[in-house]
This record gives C-alpha cells, sequence and structure tokens, in this order.
C-alpha cells in the first residue's frame, strides 16, 4: 500500500518524468500530465494522447518508471512498474489533468517566476490513460538517501 505521503507527491502538481524501453532496449521519455493512485499497488498516469512512439514504447515491454519531483521542494521519488492498459481518457481523467496543470504550472511559476501564460504552451490537446502496477518505489530526492528504496509506501 502506498504510503499516505506517497499518494500526496503523486498526485500533486508535480513534475512528471515518465520512461520505457521498446523490445529492443531503447529508451523513451515522455512528461506526464497527471496521475491518479487507483488502488493498493496501481496508478493511472495520463500522457499525452497524439504521440504514437510513446504508446508503443509503453506496450512493447510494458516496463515502466515514474519520476514524480515536488517543483518547489525538489523531494522525488520514482517508482518501476508494468503498464497493464493504455486506453482513452475518461472525464475523471480530464479533470485530473486540468487539476494537475494548475497546480504544477502555479508552482513553475513560484519558484522559477515563468508567467502561466508560457507554460501553458506546452500543454497537450489530447491525451491517453496508462494504468500502471507499481512494484516498487525509490527515493530520488538529492542527497545521500537518492536511490534508497523507500522503507513504507509500497505492497
Amino acid at each position: 500500500m502506498f504510503a499516505p505521503e506517497t499518494v500526496t507527491l503523486l498526485e500533486s502538481g508535480c513534475a512528471l518524468i515518465v520512461a520505457a524501453v521498446n523490445t529492443d532496449g531503447a529508451p523513451r521519455a515522455a512528461r506526464g500530465w497527471g496521475l491518479a493512485v487507483v488502488g493498493s499497488d496501481e496508478v493511472r498516469l495520463i500522457l499525452q494522447g497524439d504521440d504514437p512512439v510513446t504508446e508503443e514504447y509503453l506496450l512493447a515491454s510494458r516496463r515502466i518508471a515514474i519520476t514524480a519531483a515536488s517543483v518547489i521542494t525538489l523531494h522525488s521519488i520514482q517508482c518501476k512498474g508494468e503498464v497493464l492498459a493504455v486506453e482513452a481518457v475518461t472525464d475523471s481523467d480530464r479533470e485530473r489533468v486540468t487539476q494537475y496543470c494548475d497546480a504544477f504550472y502555479r508552482d513553475v511559476g513560484e519558484s522559477d517566476g515563468v508567467p502561466r501564460e508560457l507554460l501553458e504552451r506546452m500543454t497537450p490537446e489530447t491525451y491517453v490513460a496508462c494504468n500502471v502496477r507499481v512494484h516498487e518505489c525509490f527515493n530520488q530526492t538529492p542527497g545521500p538517501g537518492a536511490g534508497s528504496p523507500l522503507a513504507s509506501g509500497m505492497p
């Protein structure tokens, strides 16, 4: 089960970077546009929808790594797991994207002084949902504990 502080970070406006590999091991990275914890070891991740390469990589090996980092504090974790499905987004997913963008753009504006209207230019027009079963999570916060497994917060 995810620890409450892990859920709080994952469902916040944190920077979400997603990595996958194809069957040959070639890497692919993408930005996440929101995430919801939907079970004791599952998350629903929202990605840009008009990027067929990312979807192809997610389904090729079904291995995925999701890094979530607080823009303000740099507290970060990486979750590794398997892609269960890639599917069309729901109305709830679209609401999650709106909440995510509001929080992410606010935090970037606060930390870096970037005006929201400039950040909004990178917002995708279409999305796809990726259901992931998480197997392990690691502390990725810069410092001596980086890379260590999270003692709690995982099934």
